[in-house]
Order: C-alpha cells, then sequence, then structure tokens
C-alpha cells in the first residue's frame, strides 16, 4: 500500500464519525498546485450557507500557479503561508510515521498504530496559531498583523516587495477578506493588478479558523 493511501485510511478512521467521508490528504491539498484549499469557516457560517448540519462546508481553489495565503482585516494583513507551510512540513512527518507503522508485522503494527492514534502538533508561527493532527489542519490569526493596514500604501513597502517576488515567482495571491477589510483588499488587488499577480479571494468571517481538508465545495476563482 504507497503512502497517500495509507494517509488517506488514517484520515478516513481518524475523523469518520465526526466528518464524513475525507478524500484527500492535508500534505496532497496544500503541495498539489492543481489540487484542492479546502477552507471551513465556523458552524454559524456553515449553517447560513448550507442550512445543514455538516460542518465540512469547503471551498476549492483550482490553479495551474502556486499561491500564497493572505488574510485582510482593517487592522492590516497576516501573511499565513509560513504557518500553512510549517503544517504541510508537519503533515509529511505524520504520514511518514502512517507509513512507518504500515510496514510493522502484527503485533507491533497494532501498537505502532495506537501510539499514532493521538498525533497532534499545535505551534505558533509568528501570529499565526497552526494546529495539525490525523483528521485536519487549521490556522487562526492571533497576533498583530504582518503589516498594518495604515502601512499598506508605502512605495517599496511590504506590498510592493511581495507582489515583486510572487511575480518573480510566477505564483498567485489568494485572500481570505474579513467584512471590514475592503480597504485592505483594493491596496492588495492594486498591487497586485500593477505586478500582473493574479488574485482571488473569498469573504471570510472575523475571527474564525480557517481549516484544511480535502472535499468538494464551491469553486473559487483566480482572476
Amino acid at each position: 500500500m504507497d503512502q497517500r493511501s495509507l494517509l488517506l485510511r488514517r484520515r478516513r478512521r481518524s475523523n469518520s464519525q465526526e466528518l464524513g467521508d475525507n478524500t484527500d490528504g492535508l500534505m496532497d491539498i496544500l503541495s498539489n498546485v492543481v489540487g484542492v484549499m479546502a477552507l471551513i469557516g465556523s458552524l454559524t457560517g456553515i449553517f447560513a450557507t448550507t442550512s445543514a448540519l455538516n460542518i465540512q462546508a469547503p471551498m476549492q481553489q483550482k490553479s495551474s500557479r502556486n499561491f500564497v495565503l493572505l488574510q485582510a482585516a482593517k487592522e492590516g494583513v497576516w501573511d499565513l503561508q509560513p504557518a500553512v507551510d510549517r503544517m504541510v512540513t508537519l503533515d509529511r512527518q505524520r504520514a511518514s510515521e502512517v507509513n512507518r507503522c504500515a510496514q510493522l508485522l502484527p503485533p507491533e503494527q497494532q501498537a505502532c498504530d495506537r501510539e499514532l492514534d493521538g498525533w497532534k502538533r499545535q505551534e505558533q508561527v509568528g501570529p499565526i496559531g497552526m494546529t495539525v493532527s490525523h483528521a485536519n489542519g487549521l490556522i487562526t490569526r492571533n497576533g498583530p498583523p504582518t503589516v498594518l493596514a495604515v502601512d499598506l500604501k508605502k512605495t517599496e513597502g511590504w506590498l510592493d516587495q511581495t507582489m515583486q517576488r510572487l511575480a518573480k515567482e510566477k505564483k498567485a495571491v489568494f485572500v481570505v477578506l474579513e467584512n471590514d477589510g475592503f480597504e485592505a483588499y483594493r491596496a492588495i488587488k492594486n498591487k497586485a493588478l500593477q505586478y500582473k499577480v493574479p488574485i482571488g479571494w473569498e469573504p471570510w468571517y472575523k475571527q474564525d479558523p480557517i481549516y484544511f481538508w480535502g472535499n468538494s465545495g464551491r469553486n473559487l476563482t483566480i482572476q
């Protein structure tokens, strides 16, 4: 059995009762540039969107380019990408342990599986809290913005430097947009257009965590 199958098998087993079928691994979602990015809101937001008792209401983003994830609010902009990258690294480690257990013979395999059943990692990556487990990964902004709103329009400031880098690396930018963050989003969009960086966005409830796992849902577009 290959590593992908093992990863999916453990995710389904660990999370089947709470989340239903889980059809993609976190590592595959976040490291495949033509894959799916699933972002989940709070139960309140999901009920309003789906009118159903289903905590999986993911969005999808498919693009021929890799992308950088930002979050915009009235206070400024948070660079979520370092936390996402760290989550991918930890998930690869988790998948490696799952694969190691699968290579063992009973009863060693059963003992190894029991040790992994509660696998979970939590870290603070700058102003972003990050958690990853067999079930999913999530990030939450819980610190000050990476760049304050007042600094977004500075010439050759953080936003210019970021867009220049993304243009050079041929990456897109995707903005998780809180309801009071339109000024910040306009600043991001103007610089993205200036440097010809594709941009996409999705409205978001303030302070809601962003969950990552695979499933079907609405299509997001990169403009």
